[in-house]
């Protein structure tokens, strides 16, 4: 199951808010809950002070299916016993996801009929038009808004020869989620081996899945022990909603240690639930020895740090086969020993991504790549590097007045190199040049993409000179779509002056360049 980006269409705007991985945090005010709640407390579970937010949302022209409201209310406590489970297994206490209740003792749902008919809300596009339609519902009904958590479902639009349901939204979306609802979506099938049974699995996992997107999880996958625990199996939040109810499934710690800061995970009211902070690594030591990368990182932050998730996660799968490890911070530091017998695999390039998660839910992510040769990691992920305090910019192709090249040299991942897109907008190739004010020897070069990888540069050619007139190709490079310090390597020490760089293309597939910081090591 797949989150959707709300900023897609906006990738080619110089000044955006931070991405959070591929989806934007929708953003919402300070919330507060009613006083007068009325709590699902038949699990025994610690009370949560803040509801999910459960909607069943009616296009114009469609009905509720007969009896939603029990099959959901089966679905959504057990769902409710499954999270409380792992999370009382990690040590977070008997804790779930809060869950209000009508007057008639099951789970609070409101109906709420849309503007439009169901072709106006399909799989594609469709959870941003009801996202529109729900905040206006919700200003109009504050008493039925319980956190900034909503799970919404839809009655399937379609169904396929075999009678499986499709057709409307099923992804997360910031702290927004969808699922669908059919005639036979019922516990009771879960653990068959029917179509009925499989089917159940498929999509009452795929809400849980959804479910935990919604609640701020992302996709991981179990380490290789994990899998073959006949108590853990597959991860939810890899391809457990493939599993749900049929076969071992279970959260991984690093998701746990996300939940721990939810909001609808929360004991007690508290202010400032998700305001954004940032973290700055200010040391990162990562080696290979004894079959494990040893892991060792001093950092900085603005918010109060509870734990850091580390995930490794090989190219392509879109982070559903990131194996993760959690460390709890000792002051500012973190290490982690992490053996790389519990990866499925063992070769190609890697993401390194550290999560630093904050007590008030909100986090951010710095991330490095690194890459297997020979079934070994190749962990260059810092370098001693030049200090620039006397470079400048020789030569600048194109820069936006809040872009300019200058920032490349000032250590500061805030700001950014971004060539012209306001009054005109020249297309790839870019072209920039430092100079070192000296020439140097220099082995490689270091890259730091902006910090939130909005239009992420991709494609460069580096060239090099001592006098700025004839240059040496030094080669094509791909750059990773990581916001940590990346470094290409000449294969030599070289003696330069002057360092050109030309770009192109971009990960946004799109005309501008933008670069936060350039160095030589």
């Amino acid at each position: 199951m797949k989150r959707k980006n709300l900023r897609s269409m906006l990738a080619g705007m110089l000044l955006l808010p931070t991405l959070f991985m591929a989806c934007k945090r929708t953003p919402g005010g300070e919330f507060q809950p009613a006083p007068d709640k009325n709590k699902s407390g038949l699990q025994n579970f610690t009370p949560s002070a803040y509801d999910l937010n459960v909607v069943y949302f009616v296009p114009s022209d469609g009905d509720t299916i007969a009896h939603y409201r029990e099959r959901l209310n089966g679905i959504l406590l057990q769902g409710q016993r499954f999270y409380s489970k792992w999370m009382n297994y990690y040590g977070y206490g008997n804790r779930s996801f809060g869950l209000r209740l009508d007057s008639a003792g099951k789970v609070k749902i409101s109906v709420v009929k849309g503007a439009l008919p169901k072709t106006s809300y399909l799989y594609d596009g469709g959870g941003y038009i009801v996202i529109d339609e729900l905040n206006t519902w919700f200003a109009a009904h504050p008493a039925d808004k319980h956190s900034e958590h909503t799970l919404v479902i839809m009655p399937a639009s379609t169904y396929a020869f075999d009678g499986d349901p499709g057709g409307v939204p099923f992804y997360g979306v910031g702290r927004w989620c969808f699922a669908l609802d059919y005639a036979e979506m019922d516990t009771s099938y879960l653990g068959q081996n029917t179509t009925l049974g499989n089917r159940a699995t498929k999509w009452i996992g795929g809400l849980m899945h959804e479910l935990g997107h919604g609640l701020n999880l992302r996709h991981n996958k179990e380490k290789v022990s994990e899998a073959a625990d006949p108590a853990k199996g597959t991860a939810l939040m890899g391809s457990g909603n493939y599993t749900y109810g049929k076969s071992p499934t279970f959260l991984t710690a690093a998701s746990a240690a996300i939940l721990n800061n939810s909001q609808v995970f929360r004991t007690s009211t508290a202010t400032g639930i998700y305001e954004e902070g940032n973290t700055t690594i200010n040391i990162i030591k990562a080696s290979y020895t004894g079959g494990n990368i040893v892991l060792k990182v001093k950092f900085s932050s603005t918010q109060t740090v509870n734990n850091v998730n580390v995930y490794n996660d090989p190219e392509g799968g879109s982070n559903y086969d990131a194996v993760p490890w959690v460390a709890a911070p000792s002051g500012d530091s973190i290490q982690l020993s992490m053996p790389i017998s519990e990866f499925h695999k063992k070769t190609g390039n890697y993401t390194l991504r550290i999560l630093f998660l904050y007590t008030n839910g909100s986090s951010t992510e710095i991330s490095y790549p690194y890459t297997f040769v020979n079934n070994e990691p190749v962990l260059d992920i810092s370098k001693d590097e030049l200090n620039k305090s006397s470079w400048s910019i020789a030569y600048v192709s194109s820069q936006e007045d809040d872009g300019p090249a200058i920032n490349l040299l000032d250590n500061d991942q805030e700001t950014i190199w971004h060539t012209q897109w306001k009054s005109v907008q020249p297309a790839h190739p870019h072209t920039v040049i430092v100079n070192m004010g000296a020439i140097q020897s220099i082995q490689g070069l270091a890259f730091q993409q902006r910090f939130n990888l909005n239009g992420s540069l991709k494609d460069i050619s580096v060239f090099t000179s001592t006098d700025n007139i004839t240059y040496t190709p030094r080669g094509n490079y791909t750059l990773a779509n990581v916001n940590g310090k990346q470094y290409i390597s000449f294969g030599a020490t070289v003696s330069a002056r002057y360092i050109k760089i030309v770009t192109a293309s971009n990960y946004a597939d799109s005309h501008y360049a933008v670069l936060s910081e350039l160095g030589a090591w």
